[in-house]
């Protein structure tokens, strides 16, 4: 039996493999011969977890159970024996090494180390993910860089950018070595040059024909007849007289003839001249054609010769040395796995299907096996697959070509949509979604059905009791306004202009912002999702968070050294352990320091200088300001370690630099966390250098089950949530296609051949149309068509409540419903959004469209800690020798230090509270506990703050006086004296019976009672002594 299972968004695929598994089971199959493959380890844990259920669901209530029901559905002619079944539940129980449930990578990686790695003298390795072989590809353009010839050719491929950086050639590499697949798979063959004639003829004919209308309309054929751009190139041309200089020429000026036909029109309009232009578009056609033969000839194949070239010496260098350090990635365990299958003295195969060897190396026979997720399966992996398929009995595989989104690392969409004819299988679809409310669903379904593209969709079924469901669509951005002061407006009748003025008030230009105020209103943040294309949108997203102190979670793949809030401290540790001058300079060019120009260029051009007055050697810098920061900096260098620590946590200004950022203090944390586990800075820098990528130096997130959950698309597939925002972008997209190398591959319909290839530059995509070429056109039509998926993979992760906030097109036609949407790649979108909708146009969107009710259950949490649930063990003592924790003890504790920082805050925010009360009305109270909250509460969490505002309304309670209508309420009141700027926390004006009283707040930072006199003696003299002045301090 071969089965393809074509499973959309929540429909229940892990579901019905896991049924599919007890049915093996049922009909007679033992476990140690069925196979299971997911994409992912969170997948494969969550089949095996479902297998066991249902087994145990069938053993406890028989052909009563939901499970049977189920396979009865499917299956009409099931049979259930319990203790058959019970018999091979033990056995999987006991023998759980032999359920052979996979990832296809963990799959592939042990025939790898079963037969390939030993066959190549590999005994021992290690696994590291893509993103951690980095250092690998450094060393190659290392070695590439040693050896001039190499890096000559290298050069070569980079020519078209003259600025180009490191990074530049080391991505060149990144990229050769992402395709490597497809290099494995291309017969590479010298290729034939194409009959190109002579290009003079060709061009000189059309100037004939150009000739000829001339005389035939009775004119002088003269420059008139050439359009502006080319008058002065052509005039140059017909000056030529050799055939040989007419055809350099030609070949110097062959981009402004692919640009544009060098005629001007104008002069061949009419009927009369109609033969004419034909024929010297035909003529011209032809030109170009043999042109792009020639630039085919003598540019592209030498080209792609010296791809083939370079590739084989960059894989060579590269393999040497992953053999040779032994790490690889799952990328480089595929490769080298397809690369040595078919190795006759491995043995693995038995013509194009697995051997009974192979079969021997993974303990057993293999009968069924089940494949989930099959839409992500790469092409490489497909082959290395294919010989295991073709021997099973039964296959069944399941997946959503819908979901396609991984094209960028081999995924083929197309595989999976053909797979049942490929394979001669049945193919089955599931229609009803388990996730999603009935108005999400008939949202996706207006939305998706008839798309205007070559995208086939199927609607999808809700669950009868599923008769909910919210959604908001919001279209936004600054795109959307129409330009008031332009030559266009001012034509525009009154009547038009009033109008175009109110849509424009109607503009949600801040959709970011506009996501954040609505989740404000959201109180259980745990089933709240924002979705969005880009890690940059969801940093924008994740500021206004903070910025209103909502909770949320934004896992990064970066190093903890490369976040924003801990680079500034890596820059100066840097530079204390090593004297680097560049991450001094870098240190003081951060935002935590700030220097300016000015002061770089004095540091660029005194270096030995600085370094001197660094050294202590008595030299004194002209720059006062600089020279201020170096001597603190150079204090710094004379601490030791413990000294150290505490001085960048009392003093760095880090916590006030991002003392409103939850993501950044977590991350701050972290690195001092870290740092304790050392007792010396050059230990700890060594560590960090050793293991910058290592998971243990990746930057963490607030981890808190209340919180809103940040992710891309990408992330988001296998998901679900409650609520989703989603931000989209329509067409935008990450960089383009211009100025590098492009590597083109083309398969039969059956993926078993490769048709055609193609190495070439995309400097070359533009002579593709005259070379009967379409492999660009076919890419970008795989590119849109992915795009598309990452679209429906976004809009079917909710459940209960869908916010679409949609970024407006970059030209918006008002005065055209239906038609508003300017530019011809994405414009389809309109017809799929206004059907979605229910709308006729754009503009209805602009102030939102609701369908539906908001729903969400809340659940009760009792008391929690949001942001840190509890930071006091990231500055305990680590395991340190005896004799250092003896001095430690003559110095501050750091738990002191993070006290006295929890308590600055707390003082801040009882002041920022006190800050929006004048005269204690309900309203004024509700105002600042709203502020305080955006501002503090994702840092002290819901306890601490609670605590605090108990405490100031108490104060206050107790306190009437200080809040009566007599005064004339000031509050963080600035004073001035000279240049020098004072701020009083509360200051109290009676005009009428001519008081005054300054009132400072003692909440964990008071102010010397000799500056409160200070300010007494102040609006003494401001006042002319008109008034009687008092100074209180008072306990909050």
């Amino acid at each position: 039996m071969i089965k393809v299972l074509k499973a959309s968004a929540g429909t229940g695929k892990t579901y019905r493999l896991s049924l599919e598994y007890v049915n093996s089971l049922l009909r007679g199959q033992s476990f140690d011969e069925i196979v299971v493959m997911t994409f992912t380890r969170k997948a494969t844990a969550e089949i095996r977890e479902r297998i066991f259920e249902h087994i145990e669901d069938l053993l406890e209530h028989g052909m009563e159970s939901k499970v049977y029901n189920s396979l009865k559905e499917i299956y009409h002619d099931i049979s259930f024996n319990r203790d058959n079944l019970q018999k091979k539940y033990k056995a999987m129980l006991i023998n759980k090494d032999k359920l052979h449930i996979y990832t296809i990578d963990s799959f592939i990686n042990r025939v790898f180390k079963q037969a390939i790695a030993p066959y190549l003298g590999v005994y021992k390795y290690e696994i590291v993910e893509d993103d951690k072989n980095t250092e690998i590809v450094e060393k190659v353009f290392k070695e590439i860089l040693d050896n001039p010839d190499d890096f000559a050719l290298m050069e070569k491929f980079l020519s078209d950018n003259p600025e180009r950086k490191i990074k530049e050639y080391i991505n060149l590499i990144k990229s050769m070595l992402n395709n490597r697949w497809k290099f494995l798979l291309i017969d590479h063959k010298p290729r034939k040059k194409r009959e190109t004639g002579q290009l003079t003829p060709l061009l000189d004919e059309c100037l004939n024909i150009l000739e000829s209308a001339a005389r035939d309309k009775g004119k002088d054929f003269s420059k008139d007849y050439f359009k502006k751009s080319f008058q002065g190139q052509m005039s140059q041309y017909l000056e030529l007289e050799t055939h040989e200089a007419r055809k350099e020429f030609i070949i110097k000026n062959k981009d402004s003839f692919f640009k544009e036909s060098f005629w001007n029109g104008n002069n061949l309009r009419g009927k009369a001249m109609a033969p004419f232009k034909e024929h010297l578009e035909v003529k011209y056609r032809e030109f170009l054609e043999k042109m792009a033969g020639y630039i085919y000839n003598e540019e592209m194949i030498p080209y792609e010769e010296e791809v083939f070239k370079f590739y084989s010496r960059i894989f060579e260098i590269y393999d040497r040395i992953k053999f040779k350090e032994k790490t690889f990635t799952h990328t480089d365990i595929s490769n080298y796995t397809y690369k040595y299958l078919r190795e006759e003295a491995l043995d693995l195969l038995d013509g194009k299907k697995v051997s009974d060897y192979f079969y021997e190396l993974l303990g057993s026979e293999v009968t069924t096996l089940f494949i989930d997720e099959f839409q992500d399966t790469s092409i490489l992996q497909w082959k290395i697959l294919k010989p295991l398929i073709d021997r099973c009995r039964n296959v069944i595989a399941v997946g959503d070509e819908k979901q396609s989104i991984y094209g960028w690392r081999g995924g083929e969409k197309e595989l999976f949509s053909r797979l049942d004819k490929i394979l001669d299988g049945e193919s089955e679809s599931l229609k009803v979604c388990y996730r999603s409310e009935k108005e999400i669903i008939k949202f996706i379904n207006r939305f998706f059905t008839g798309l205007e593209i070559d995208w086939e969709y199927n609607e999808v079924k809700h669950l009868p009791e599923k008769q909910e469901g919210f959604i908001e669509i919001l279209l936004g951005g600054d795109s959307l306004k129409n330009r008031t002061n332009s030559k266009k407006f001012n034509n525009m009748s009154e009547e038009k202009q009033r109008q175009i003025i109110e849509l424009n008030e109607k503009v949600t230009v801040n959709l970011k912002r506009k996501i954040v105020e609505r989740i404000k209103n959201i109180s259980d943040l745990s089933g709240v999702g924002i979705l969005a294309r880009s890690n940059d949108d969801l940093s924008d997203i994740a500021t206004e968070l903070d910025k209103k102190g909502i909770p949320y979670i934004l896992e990064s793949k970066d190093s903890l050294i490369n976040h924003e809030a801990v680079k500034p401290l890596y820059f100066l540790l840097g530079y204390l352990t090593y004297n680097d001058y560049l991450e001094l300079i870098k240190f003081l060019r951060s935002d935590l320091v700030g220097l300016d120009n000015q002061g770089l260029k004095y540091l660029l051009r005194n270096r030995d200088r600085v370094e001197k007055f660094m050294r202590g050697r008595g030299v004194k810098l002209s720059n006062a300001l600089l020279q201020k920061a170096l001597s603190e900096i150079r204090r710094l260098k004379a601490l030791n370690y413990r000294e150290l620590t505490n001085t960048l946590i009392q003093k760095s200004g880090l916590m006030d630099l991002f003392g409103d950022n939850s993501g950044a203090l977590k991350n701050i944390y972290h690195f001092f966390k870290l740092m304790r586990q050392f007792s010396c800075l050059k230990d700890f820098m060594d560590y960090i250098e050793e293991n910058k990528n290592s998971d243990e130096l990746k930057q963490v997130g607030v981890k808190e089950e209340n919180a809103v959950k940040l992710m891309t698309i990408h992330k988001s597939k296998g998901l679900s949530f409650e609520t989703e925002f989603f931000y989209w972008c329509p067409g935008k997209r990450k960089g383009g296609r211009s100025n590098r190398m492009e590597i083109y591959v083309r398969f039969d319909d059956n993926f078993e051949e490769l048709e055609d290839y193609l190495l070439t530059h995309s400097r070359y995509t533009r002579y593709f149309e005259y070379l009967g070429f379409n492999f660009n056109k076919e890419q970008e039509e795989k590119e849109l068509i992915e795009e598309i998926n990452n679209v429906y993979v976004a809009l079917t992760r909710p459940e209960k409540n869908l916010y679409l906030y949609i970024e407006g097109p970059r030209i918006f036609e008002v005065d055209k419903p239906g038609q508003e949407w300017k530019g011809k790649k994405y414009s389809f979108y309109e017809k799929a959004i206004l059907k979605g909708a229910g709308v006729n146009s754009l503009c209805d969107l602009i102030e939102g469209r609701r369908l539906g009710h908001f729903n969400s259950e809340e659940k009760d949490r009792g008391e929690e800690n949001i942001l840190l649930p509890d930071l006091e063990p990231y500055f305990q003592p680590g395991d340190l020798p005896e004799e250092l924790l003896d001095s430690f003890n003559d110095n501050k504790d750091l738990n002191m230090n993070l006290k006295m920082e929890i308590d600055r805050i707390e003082g801040l925010a009882i002041h920022y509270y006190l800050e929006h009360i004048q005269y204690n009305s309900q309203e004024e109270r509700d105002y600042a506990r709203k502020m305080v909250l955006a501002r503090y509460g994702n840092i002290l969490g819901p306890v601490k703050t609670d605590e605090i505002f108990e405490r100031v309304e108490s104060f206050i309670k107790n306190n009437p006086g200080y809040f009566e209508d007599r005064w004339k309420v000031f509050t963080e009141y600035e004073i001035k004296d000279g240049n020098q700027v004072y701020r009083i926390d509360r200051l109290l004006v009676d005009e009428g019976g001519k008081e005054i009283k300054i009132i400072d707040y003692k909440s964990g930072e008071t102010r010397e009672k000799t500056q409160l006199e200070k300010y007494k003696d102040l609006l003494e003299e401001k006042t002319g002594g008109e008034y009687s002045i008092s100074v209180e301090f008072v306990e909050v």
